[in-house]
């Protein structure tokens, strides 16, 4: 770390002077004050410094770089002094592992960022280095969640994230470390067909055309919410009655599990995408906001869309926020009145997708591509169960 001082120029202008403290040079008539220049919340920063002489102002730069050092890896300066190089501080370990995933889509990075960050602050200064994170540190962890009322699939996912962490950095068995709390997994639930009959019933006779065009497209093409959020013309193949999903580096999307795949639509939709194209709200997107820009809200549209049809089912129940600042309030709501009834859900038109095609006979190998799942493991537990009363022929004749 350079030390410098400040000097009038020619034009009598204040600039900061290099103090050149090499060899055959003789500064000590420098007269203070000394300045050094360091990185600070992102920007690069002046700092005066105490010191009186040239040869003190060595010395508090020598005391300032270690300081710095220290606080880069997370470390007191006692800790840097007696580390050990084997040891790997933990906010260093954090900064690899996040820079690591950073082709990740950027909802996974900023998901991982927050976790890890969150975890490093529950430590406060107790554990400084990857290696203390022991069984008692997770459970900590994992008890101040609950504490802080997040639900338990919630917590088992942030716990997953700091084990990929550990993991990552030669702990074995990290998830072992940790009991993961209890979750009961939801049985694939398809819309049946009564649903969305009353649905799209309803968008017709409210005159709800790009409601109705939306919603038939995430039921047509079984595409998650961000793939359809970035699907732009020039990824459908109208002869072939196709889509293409792939990443889109420019916006920064990328597809989950980074392969790209070719999904085959319904012939009536492919007919609607056309009509669709001809009066194209946006050049580039398919479907945009009311404003022109990506659209980001298909859930909370959706949910609103049922509440005002009057198909939610009633029973759910949440606390929300009602009111602002000074006057927020806690609200016990129902989807009787509220749009957050749990039976809507955009995942479930890509369940629904699913079943439909194996109902019919397309091989599973094939769902499963279509589906952009690795792993035909997690196709099988994706297909929902066909209704009694599709099988009601089939299980008379039994």
């Amino acid at each position: 770390m350079a030390i410098y001082t400040r000097q009038k120029n020619s034009a009598g202008q204040w600039r900061y002077e290099r103090v050149n403290t090499g060899k055959g040079r003789n500064r000590a008539n420098l007269e203070p004050p000394f300045y050094f220049r360091h990185a600070h919340d992102g920007k690069r920063v002046w700092t005066q410094m105490r010191a009186t002489s040239l040869s003190a102002a060595k010395a508090e730069v020598e005391t300032v770089e270690t300081g710095l050092e220290a606080q880069a890896k997370g470390l007191t300066v006692a800790e840097l002094a007696q580390g050990d190089a084997s040891r790997l501080p933990l906010k260093m370990a954090i900064e690899k592992f996040l820079d690591l995933k950073r082709s990740k889509a950027p909802k996974t990075v900023a998901q991982y960022t927050l976790v890890l960050n969150q975890f490093l602050g529950q430590m406060r200064g107790t554990v400084r280095f990857v290696d203390q994170v022991r069984d008692d540190v997770l459970d900590s962890y994992k008890r101040f969640l609950e504490k802080e009322g997040f639900a338990a699939r919630t917590i088992r996912n942030r716990l997953l994230i700091v084990c990929f962490l550990l993991k990552k950095n030669g702990v074995a068995n990290s998830t072992k470390l940790v009991e993961m709390p209890t979750i009961e997994e939801e049985i694939p639930d398809p819309y049946t067909r009564e649903q969305l009959d009353a649905l799209f019933e309803y968008l017709d006779r409210g005159g709800l055309k790009e409601e109705k065009q939306r919603y038939k497209f995430f039921l047509g093409s079984s595409l998650r919410e961000r793939e359809v959020m970035f699907a732009e013309w020039d990824d459908l193949d109208f002869d072939k009655g196709t889509i293409r999903v792939h990443g889109k580096k420019d916006v920064g999307f990328t597809v989950k599990n980074h392969e790209s795949r070719i999904v085959p639509l319904p012939t009536d939709l492919v007919e609607a995408l056309k009509e669709r194209y001809e009066k194209r709200p946006h050049d580039r997107w398919i479907f945009v906001s009311e404003s022109g820009k990506l659209e980001g809200h298909f859930l909370r549209k959706l949910k609103t869309l049922a509440l005002r049809a009057g198909l939610n089912c009633g029973r759910c129940r949440t606390t929300v926020t009602r009111g602002s600042y000074d006057h927020k309030r806690r609200a016990e709501v129902t989807c009787k009145t509220d749009n957050i009834c749990e039976q809507w859900k955009l995942h479930r038109f890509r369940k629904t997708r699913a079943t439909r095609w194996m109902e019919n006979g397309i091989p599973i190998r094939n769902i499963q591509k279509w589906l952009g799942h690795r792993s035909l493991e997690t196709t099988m537990v994706y297909l929902g169960l066909t209704g009694v009363d599709e099988l009601r022929s089939k299980i008379d004749a039994a």
